[in-house]
């Protein structure tokens, strides 16, 4: 079959597009939304489509994001399509909310597309994410320890905007697309932050993807299928989490959850930590907050529930924690001076949740490599005195800095690096037994242990700490 005849087949199959409905398709200026909207162009009369594009100009690229607007408006323009274009301010809008450049542009770009949908009355948006993007999104989610629906990847429908969202280019690849634009004479627009290393999802392309497609050049197609799976059963086995959830709760408010420990742990174990993600997404939703919990804190949490501890307690990220006490677990939001108390013993070898985050210890043996990246720190075990602990910042902390002869206060540092007044409170500060400061996770390290440590070898201590999305950012 030719890309349009697999296309047709996948959107048959799936029940994406009938006769008479009307599309707003999203359209960047790239190869892929090129030929989604070329290929809906092409079947515009044969299906009896109303056809209308959407596309955004993030600000991010100056001149050369508001020439891709300008030429999907052309195109739009030359082929009698409705176009609405708008323009937004992504770092404005990201440093008022407080987020990641990329999180940022992506609200303000869907809260653009459906206000096209509202305004073309659209039955659904149409996206051109395809099979690499899938591989990409799966890979990544694993490797983030995504839960439940999530490791699904990308839908190939949702509703959205009172519509619904659709991808009909799931089991096509990039090269696909691009050999379609070029076969129908199309020159699409080229990106080139989308060569950048500082992004997660193009390293995994251009570091990982192509190891998958050596292996298996139809790699996509086996990711597709595996997706769909798993979102039917994952859907199936929260029906069942739902009816058991009442069983389990004893009471509820908008931001606090208590639990009964006894009547979870009966429940067979896949819809124990089912529940657990239906009672955090909640209480994430009612403070309208997205949830930002992983496999690891369900995991940390059903562990602290198993445990013969008659109380104890873990944190979820946003200030969100779980505390238990006999039979009795209370999941809910701390107050800020709360959140302040924290302090933890590492898990070393192993992972610990953090209110930020997680941190990830292990021992590896060899020559001492210099830390790479700010969110990872070396140690000599015979350096410092046990245990590692994480805790809060607390006023007066001072530490001597890599590079530096003399204390300073970590507070000093937080306003150097301009971070905000709300995450400081949660910023994580690793400390050795004698409460020394050794890290303040992508912000300092202090001095190595020992000085020139890159020329010794034997056993060393590697952590690593993995913020939550929109742990980290500055006030710039």
């Amino acid at each position: 079959m030719n890309f349009e005849e697999r296309v047709t087949q996948f959107i048959t199959e799936h029940q994406l597009i009938t006769s008479g409905m009307r599309l707003v398709a999203g359209v960047s200026g790239g190869a892929d939304s090129m030929a989604l909207i070329d290929f809906l162009r092409e079947k515009r009369d044969i299906w009896e489509l109303k056809l209308a594009v959407c596309s955004v100009d993030h600000g991010l690229r100056g001149e050369e994001s508001r020439q891709d607007l300008e030429y999907v408006a052309t195109y739009c323009r030359e082929n009698d399509l409705p176009f609405y274009g708008k323009t937004v301010d992504a770092r404005a809008y990201s440093r008022e909310k407080q987020m990641s450049i990329e999180v940022g542009a992506r609200e303000l770009r869907y809260q653009a597309f459906a206000e096209a949908v509202g305004r073309f009355s659209g039955d659904a948006l149409v996206l051109a994410h395809h099979g690499d993007d899938q591989i990409e999104t799966m890979l990544m989610r694993e490797a983030r320890g995504s839960f439940g629906m999530s490791r699904s990847g990308i839908p190939v429908r949702r509703p959205f905007a009172g519509a619904e969202l659709i991808r009909p280019f799931l089991t096509q690849t990039k090269s696909d697309l691009e050999a379609y634009c070029a076969v129908r004479g199309i020159r699409p627009r080229y990106d080139a932050s989308n060569d950048s290393d500082r992004h997660t999802r193009n390293r995994f392309r251009k570091n990982i993807l192509p190891f998958f497609k050596k292996e298996n050049p139809s790699v996509h197609l086996k990711f597709q299928y595996e997706s769909e799976r798993i979102a039917e059963d994952e859907m199936f086995l929260l029906q069942l989490a739902k009816k058991e959830l009442k069983t389990v709760i004893r009471e509820e408010s908008d931001d606090q959850v208590k639990l009964s420990i006894s009547t979870l742990l009966s429940i067979p174990s896949p819809l124990q930590r089912r529940i657990i993600h239906l009672i955090l997404n909640y209480l994430y939703t009612n403070q309208q907050i997205k949830p930002l919990h992983q496999s690891i804190h369900i995991e940390n949490l059903m562990r602290l529930l198993r445990s013969d501890r008659a109380s104890g307690g873990t944190f979820f990220p946003k200030k969100l924690a779980a505390r238990k006490s006999y039979d009795m677990c209370v999941i809910g939001f701390l107050s800020r001076d709360s959140v302040r108390s924290y302090e933890q013993v590492l898990q070393v070898p192993g992972v610990t949740a953090l209110p930020s985050g997680e941190m990830t210890a292990e021992y590896l043996e060899g020559n001492f490599p210099a830390a790479t990246g700010c969110n990872c720190l070396i140690l000599d075990p015979q350096q410092f005195q046990a245990p590692l602990r994480v805790r809060n910042w607390k006023t007066g902390d001072r530490m001597t800095t890599n590079g530096m002869s003399h204390t300073q206060k970590v507070h000093r540092i937080f306003i150097n690096e301009k971070i905000d007044r709300e995450k400081r409170g949660q910023w994580p500060v690793v400390v050795d037994g004698k409460g020394t400061i050794l890290w303040l996770p992508l912000l300092r390290r202090a001095r190595p242990f020992p000085p020139g440590m890159t020329d010794c070898k034997g056993t060393y201590l590697k952590l690593v700490f993995t913020p939550i999305d929109d742990f980290g950012g500055t006030q710039e």
